[in-house]
């Protein structure tokens, strides 16, 4: 980009462009395991709305070390759009799709963004990924089908097609996203950036829920508890805050095809929480898988 924004004096190189993006694949990874867990407590509008605003009140603390009012141009208010496809569309569709479906399916799904990344940059805007970067992600699905196939369960009976179509929108507006935010997000602050899109996004979630009560779709929801509330509200910082911030930081010098192939990256954070926490075992099929993933990141991350 011609025009980069540093953050306070700090230089962002490719070597602190993959810490960043590995960061954010690590927050995504444990932040899908709250969102599960507090789906049975929440409609997916209501935890989205919770979520959203934690997320945002902590960007804009952050954003305060970086002259905000700098950057209140219409420059901005454009840029933000892009909050309707990612946190708005996106984990809109996502969550509702992920209430109706197996957090197996949805992992399968999901582990499309990198190549609905590379789809999508070429039909706006004629991008091409070198051959470096497409073998690198063709191997990333290798590994991601081994892992993310392993956690699919069987559920006879139940119709989840519906909640599995969501889940593929839900990718589709995400690769959008990054495609688009590729390309601005030399121009601001991550934090100021992350804080303006959420926003938009916030305002989008609130028109879903308002919706949805309006027309039955979601019943009234009930009084919540403090403890209850106070875990969603930190899911949101995991989930949005910190992994976006450190997302746009490396978009500064990553293109949108390299950055989706440390998305592949979640998923095996998914599944080192998941022994962390709540001591399950991965198998060998799910080890050999990362393993995969974990070789395409390193050969492919030289790549701008």
């Amino acid at each position: 980009m011609s025009t980069l924004i540093h953050t306070k004096g700090v230089r962002v190189t490719k070597s602190l462009a993959a810490l960043a993006m590995v960061g954010s694949a690590a927050c995504w990874g444990s932040a899908t395991v709250m969102s599960r867990d507090l789906l049975d407590h929440f409609s997916a509008p209501r935890l989205l709305i919770i979520q959203l605003g934690s997320s945002i009140l902590l960007l804009a603390l952050m954003a305060l070390r970086e002259q905000p009012r700098l950057f209140l141009t219409p420059a901005l208010g454009k840029a933000s759009l892009t909050g309707i496809l990612e946190p708005g569309l996106a984990y809109t569709a996502g969550l509702i799709g992920l209430s109706m479906t197996t957090a197996g399916h949805s992992a399968v799904i999901s582990s499309a963004e990198p190549i609905f990344i590379v789809l999508v940059g070429w039909l706006l805007f004629r991008h091409r990924s070198s051959l470096r970067t497409t073998v690198c992600i063709a191997l990333a699905m290798v590994g991601l089908l081994l892992v993310s196939l392993e956690t699919v369960s069987d559920h006879d009976g139940h119709n989840m097609l519906l909640g599995d179509t969501l889940v593929v929108l839900a990718t589709l507006f995400a690769a959008g996203y990054v495609v688009l935010s590729a390309r601005i997000a030399g121009h601001f602050p991550p934090a100021i950036l992350a804080g303006a899109q959420q926003t938009v996004g916030f305002g989008f979630a609130v028109l879903v829920y308002m919706i949805a009560q309006s027309i039955g779709v979601s019943p009234p929801q009930e009084p919540i508890d403090i403890s209850l509330l106070v875990y969603a509200a930190f899911s949101g910082i995991i989930q949005y805050a910190i992994p976006f911030w450190l997302y746009l930081i490396g978009l500064q010098v990553l293109s949108a095809s390299v950055a989706g192939l440390y998305l592949t990256l979640t998923p095996i954070f998914g599944i080192v929480g998941a022994y962390l926490w709540l001591g399950e075992q991965a198998s060998g099929t799910m080890l050999l898988g990362a393993g995969i993933i974990i070789t395409a990141v390193l050969i492919g991350r030289n790549e701008h």
